[in-house]
């Protein structure tokens, strides 16, 4: 048989009981929701994740395609030379040293140069026009 106390100890034992019960019930409940919180903030960064890696590998080949593109450009560019020329020149006999003097001016077309030169000998007194081209 049981005693009255007995009766209410055992009472009051499984009133804590079922309050503990219910405080880890509530407790689990939380965690799950705490979980499943945690799962969709993970499934968010993992698609944040595959956007920026996508976004990067686009980057990347837009960003080589400009490179292509800047090496095709400079490729296709003249060469950075003067758009008109200018020389002096001398003519030289082995036996008499310098017999004449020349000048001329070539303008750039292109990345050719085409120009006029004109010459005198003055030890044959003699003048001479030379069209020129140069590439």
């Amino acid at each position: 048989m049981i005693t009255e106390s007995e009766l209410v100890t055992l009472e009051q034992n499984s009133t804590r009981q079922l309050e503990i019960s219910r405080k880890l019930a509530l407790e689990l409940q939380i965690a799950r929701e705490q979980q499943t919180l945690s799962d969709q903030a993970s499934s968010e960064a993992k698609l944040q994740i595959n956007q920026l890696q996508k976004q990067l590998t686009e980057l990347e080949a837009w960003s080589k395609k400009q490179e292509e593109l800047q090496q095709k450009i400079l490729k296709s560019l003249p060469p950075s030379a003067p758009g008109v020329l200018r020389e002096i020149g001398a003519k030289i006999d082995i036996d008499h040293y310098v017999t004449g003097i020349s000048y001329g001016v070539s303008r750039r077309i292109g990345s050719k140069y085409i120009g006029f030169r004109g010459e005198y000998d003055w030890q044959d007194k003699k003048t001479g026009v030379w069209v020129t081209y140069a590439y």
